[in-house]
């Protein structure tokens, strides 16, 4: 039984230490192979504003679509208004060297990157 007990508190322990320690990977930044953190912080800064932009964009794109009537008009103006955002973003990410391609596993995370 003393065993037991004590084979079970080592693996308990492990398994916490083990949590902990992956989960404090996940946490902040995270920069792809081959990016310049330097680079990846400067472009966080120059697209913050851009991103909160999207999200708002997005937000009132929602409540578009969720009224009984929808306007499609108000619609496809708050849809080109995202993909003219997102073109810029992916534009800048180009200019400063970073990898840019959209929704593939090769392009940038914004929110990965910058930790958001």
């Amino acid at each position: 039984m003393k065993k037991f007990l004590t084979v079970f508190t080592l693996i308990a322990a492990l398994t916490v230490f083990a949590g902990v320690s992956f989960a404090q990977k996940g946490m902040g930044p995270q920069y792809p192979i081959g990016v310049d953190p330097a680079k990846a912080q400067q472009y966080c800064k120059e697209v913050q504003p851009l991103y909160q932009k999207d999200l708002q964009l997005r937000g009132e794109l929602l409540t578009l679509w969720a009224q009984p009537n929808p306007d499609w008009n108000a619609i496809k103006q708050k849809e080109q208004e995202r993909a003219n955002l997102r073109v810029e973003m992916h534009k800048k990410a180009y200019e400063m060297g970073l990898p840019y391609a959209p929704g593939g596993k090769k392009g940038l995370n914004i929110r990965r990157i910058c930790g958001w």
